[in-house]
Order: structure tokens, then C-alpha cells, then sequence
């Protein structure tokens, strides 16, 4: 009696809910490919446009002549990460030639606008990173200032030690790439 009462209690919940169908016509379906299969998107297309007036449309700088292609200019990255020296501020030649690029990005595009955001590694005090870190970013401003970039249009802000790109306490592969100053086009 309680061996049919516990086989009726397991029997009767799959009556009434049923159980996962194992016919062959079911499992083939989930194996064969819908009639109409949705389209993935496989590579970006560029549609042509009519109107000019897309953001990449607008940022689109002409390509130089014949000539300057075959000088074989250097195409600098206008939105460069400028690292600095231990304890200082100072923006180092080797990335003025970018930070010229910069401005000249943005003398070309005067509707954007720059945040700066200087960072600095773990070693100090977090007052005095906040302090360092606010320095690097007002040494590129300036730098740009000097260059004809309205001050208006540059922002800075400082991280210190907050935003870390690396945690571990070694100088060659740690420590440089912590201290700089990162270029956000507004």
C-alpha cells in the first residue's frame, strides 16, 4: 500500500506538469538552424550619409597631400597618456611633439572640449598625491595654454593614487606607469 501510495505521489505531478520531451522530432529542432535566422552583426559598416552632421563625420581630418605622404610624416596620437618622473610634474620633451598634436586636434575641432586627469603611484601621502596629481594635470593644461587652447576648455582633476593602473611595489613595472596624466575628450 505505501509502495503504490508513493508511486502514485511521483507519477501524478508528471501528469499534470508533464516532462521534458525526448522525441526525435524535438531534438532535431534544436539542432537544425531556424528557417530565418537573425542577422549577427559580423563587421561595422559605414553607411554613406546624405547629411554631414554625425560625430565621426565631423572628426574626420583630410588626408594629406601626395607630398606629405611621401615624407612619411609620423601621425602622433592627439589624446596621448603623458608619464612623468618620480616627484615631478614637469612635462618631459618626449611627449611634447604629442601633446603639439593635441593642439592642434583641438584648434581643428573647437566645439570639444579636454579633462585632464592626473595620477601619481602609491608611494606618498594621499593629501600629497592629491596635490601631485592636480600639478601634472595643470602642467599639461598649461602646456596647451601656451599653445593657443583656451583655458576654458580644459578641465582638470586629480585621482593621486586612487585610480592605480598597477599595485605592485616595483619601480620598472609598476610604479612609471602610475604617474600621469590621461587626456578625456569632452
Amino acid at each position: 500500500m505505501v509502495l503504490r501510495y508513493s508511486a502514485v505521489c511521483m507519477l501524478l505531478p508528471m501528469i499534470f506538469i508533464g516532462c521534458e520531451s525526448t522525441s526525435v522530432m524535438h531534438r532535431t529542432n534544436e539542432l537544425t538552424p531556424p528557417k530565418n535566422p537573425k542577422p549577427i552583426l559580423t563587421s561595422l559598416q559605414q553607411n554613406p550619409r546624405s547629411d554631414r552632421n554625425s560625430l565621426s563625420d565631423r572628426m574626420i581630418v583630410p588626408k594629406g597631400t601626395q607630398t606629405e605622404k611621401s615624407n612619411n610624416l609620423k601621425i602622433a596620437d592627439p589624446f596621448p597618456t603623458v608619464y612623468f618622473s618620480f616627484d615631478s610634474w614637469e612635462v618631459s620633451s618626449d611627449v611634447q611633439d604629442r601633446l603639439d598634436a593635441t593642439a592642434g586636434w583641438m584648434s581643428r575641432f573647437p566645439q570639444y572640449g579636454l579633462t585632464i586627469e592626473g595620477h601619481t603611484d602609491v608611494r606618498g601621502t594621499e593629501s600629497y598625491n592629491m596635490v601631485l596629481g592636480a600639478k601634472r594635470a595643470q602642467a599639461v593644461k598649461e602646456y596647451l595654454k601656451n599653445l593657443g587652447i583656451l583655458p576654458t576648455r580644459v578641465n582638470v582633476v586629480s585621482y593621486g593614487k586612487v585610480l592605480m593602473l598597477c599595485e605592485m611595489d616595483d619601480e620598472s613595472t609598476c610604479h612609471q606607469y602610475n604617474r600621469r596624466a590621461e587626456l578625456l575628450l569632452e
